[in-house]
């Protein structure tokens, strides 16, 4: 909790920013859900949802927007309706979360601190569960996929968005090297696992061990196209090392930024960069 605590800050610098990057990827999280199906089993019950560590609104916001009642759609699937309640463990999160939420208004969010491998809600009381880059962090995995199957409902479904292995991710590739020779500190150094479920296999079996039956993964590897001098790694690079690179000096800044440059350089192509992302989504069924 201590390195999420430090970088809030960072993360609610750039959060409006990159909204919409974010929503673009949220789908594949939320087409796991699959509202639709849990709506029509609600029988006209209003759908409960909990979003795991939320950091400052994504993907609660897109789901609950989706949630907000808005009348027949004219497709014969019955109107998605619901709550969110979004969580996170760190409460500097959850504070410009729920301001963010207000500024937009988003009436059926609620933001609750919450620790994902003890959450404060009933068994059953969840229609489904998302996490988005989130799981990974947790002390006890096992212990947080138990508890996200413990307060579904029978037929629930949960969603984990996950980084695919780092050979697949060259903009981490290029930041874990870069920032070790420069700075002496990367991913592990810093005590950030991004890659603890890259492995297909390992991903799965920890599902099956915390209960969910029907599970699936599938990976997903979209590609931006971003001008060349956009040092567009500046906001994942700050929001996980935001307290070494305040720490470092302006001609240190200047040469990292080079540095990812020149790294990413086999990406660029007519004048813009296609660096693509890889990560999974593994869904699973309470039964």
């Amino acid at each position: 909790m201590q390195t999420w605590h430090h970088l809030s800050p960072d993360w609610l610098n750039w959060a409006d920013q990159l909204a919409p990057a974010a929503q673009k990827i949220n789908r594949h999280l939320i087409d796991a859900l699959d509202l639709p199906a849990l709506t029509r089993a609600a029988d006209g019950r209003d759908l409960a949802v909990l979003d795991l560590a939320s950091g400052v609104g994504e993907p609660a916001f897109g789901i609950a927007q989706m949630l907000a009642d808005a009348g027949d759609n004219g497709d014969g699937d019955p109107a998605l309706h619901g709550q969110v309640i979004a969580s996170d463990i760190v409460p500097g999160m959850c504070a410009g979360l729920a301001e963010r939420a207000g500024a937009e208004g988003i009436g059926n969010l609620s933001v609750v601190a919450a620790d994902m491998e003890k959450l404060p809600f009933g068994t059953g009381t969840m229609d489904a569960v998302s996490c988005r880059f989130g799981v990974m962090f947790c002390h006890d995995p096992d212990a947080a996929l138990g508890e996200a199957n413990r307060v579904l409902r029978f037929g629930g479904r949960a969603a984990f968005m996950l980084w695919a292995p780092l050979v697949d991710n060259p903009l981490f590739s290029a930041m874990d090297g870069v920032l070790g020779n420069m700075l002496g500190t990367g991913f592990a150094d810093a005590g950030l696992d991004l890659f603890g479920f890259a492995d297909p296999t390992s991903a799965t079996a920890h599902m099956a061990r915390a209960g969910f039956g029907d599970v699936t993964l599938t990976t997903h590897s979209p590609a931006g196209r971003i001008p060349e001098r956009a040092a567009f790694w500046k906001p994942q690079m700050e929001m996980l090392f935001g307290p070494q690179l305040r720490a470092a000096t302006d001609a240190e800044r200047g040469a990292i930024d080079a540095a990812m440059f020149e790294a990413l350089r086999p990406y660029v192509t007519d004048g813009h960069f296609q660096v693509p992302i890889c990560f999974h989504v593994l869904a699973g069924v309470k039964g």
